[in-house]
């Protein structure tokens, strides 16, 4: 082998290139620990940039909607395991470092780009509760101003308990990348109130949709109470009970409701991107996934029925299965083992653990992500968090 002084020296412009073409971030990680001078590369700005630009940042783990924490990490043998077991070591999910409230615990309400965004409420009398946006593996937040009293008056969305706090997909789109935009919906008898709030501005903002588009008196007191959130192509949308769900373009300052196949009444279901131009709905059956699509130019006005594009098997297990979470084309489902009445295991057996599936939306693999003894409480949803893993990933607040 010919010695180090005789081997090649690439300008950084040529590693550059040869670094962008890694299909991994967990490969890159690795490759900027060979050497220095390749260390000097990946750790640029200006590189991890580009890098981030080309390729999302991978899934390392969940975490459970409405707990402080902490990080159900990927394990192996899901490739993501040594990046998402070393950001669960070196990032702070129990987020220490946000002052301790002295009414009630901070609780995860979503996550985005390596952000969580953390609730609580600060006194029974509080109309709104106090919202922080933090970066758990950097240590850093930035606590939210209050919704200011003369907006939410007059906009007539005065309390809770039905306020629905989240990030705004799109802001990376439009944004840098210490930017971020946070909505807050309020779900009102005869409307439905967002307030959004933009950390360029620092301030808040709100926007009103008045009408209900017809719902039935049956129907409102779904309406306000509506249940999973889901985000496709730049819009959000809500599953109710029976043949519809909502549809809210905060673009066009529209609320629009969407009939949904008859089949897929009484089974859970994932609103997600089926294409660039088609809005797909993934609905949950006895243990298979059924993905219905239609144009989106077509998801409001009927004239286009949904069609059945495929069925996804699921893992054959002894489970009752569930659907926790979406985010970025990919599906979180749960695998609960099912309960045996003649079981006869002593009680210091340990029971099965509850295993958790990913389900990617362009291969439409369905992979094992972790195992966990507890399961996600039945009424909690769990958010999905990427992430590239420590060396690379940037401070986002």
């Amino acid at each position: 082998m010919s010695s180090p002084a005789s081997q090649p020296v690439f300008p950084d412009e040529i590693l550059e290139e040869i670094f962008l073409r890694l299909d991994a971030a967990a490969d890159l990680a690795r490759a900027s620990a060979a050497c220095t001078t390749f260390h000097r590369v990946v750790s640029a700005r200006r590189f991890l940039r580009r890098f981030r630009s080309l390729h999302p940042p991978p899934f390392l783990g969940f975490l459970e909607s409405d707990q402080p924490g902490p990080l159900d990490p990927a394990d192996w043998p899901d490739r993501s395991a040594p990046a998402a077991h070393a950001l669960a070591r070196a990032a702070d999910f129990s987020f220490t470092f946000v002052p301790s409230p002295t009414y009630s615990s901070w609780n995860v309400c979503d996550a985005q780009d390596g952000r969580v965004l953390l609730y609580r409420r600060s006194s029974d009398a509080a109309a709104f509760p106090d919202l922080v946006v933090c970066d758990p593996l950097h240590r850093r937040y930035v606590q939210l101003p209050t919704i200011p009293d003369d907006l939410a008056v007059s906009t007539g969305a005065r309390g809770m308990p039905d306020f629905d706090p989240f990030f705004d997909p799109a802001s990376k789109e439009v944004e840098e990348d210490l930017s971020f935009r946070v909505i807050c919906d309020v779900q009102c008898p005869h409307k439905l109130v967002t307030f959004h709030f933009a950390s360029v501005t620092g301030k808040w903002r709100a926007l009103m949709f008045n009408r209900v588009l017809s719902l039935a008196t049956a129907d409102m007191a779904l309406y306000c109470g509506m249940f999973e959130r889901h985000y496709a192509h730049g819009c959000f949308y809500w599953t109710i009970y029976g043949s519809s769900m909502l549809v809210q373009d905060t673009l066009e300052m529209r609320l629009s409701r969407v009939e949904i196949p008859t089949v897929t009444y009484c089974q859970q279901k994932a609103v997600v991107e089926a294409g660039e131009s088609r809005l797909g709905l993934l609905a949950l059956g006895d243990c298979v996934l059924h993905l219905y699509s239609k144009t989106l130019q077509n998801i409001c006005t009927g004239a286009e029925e949904w069609h059945q594009d495929r069925t996804i098997p699921l893992p054959k297990l002894d489970s009752d299965w569930r659907i926790i979470g979406a985010a970025k084309g990919y599906v979180l489902l749960e695998a609960v083992p099912q309960d045996s009445s003649q079981s006869t295991s002593s009680p210091q057996e340990v029971p099965d653990p509850t295993q958790y599936f990913t389900l990617d939306l362009k291969t439409f693999l369905v992979e094992r992500l972790s195992m966990s003894i507890q399961p996600i409480c039945r009424n909690n949803r769990a958010q999905l968090y990427a992430s590239y893993p420590p060396p690379l990933s940037l401070p986002s607040i």
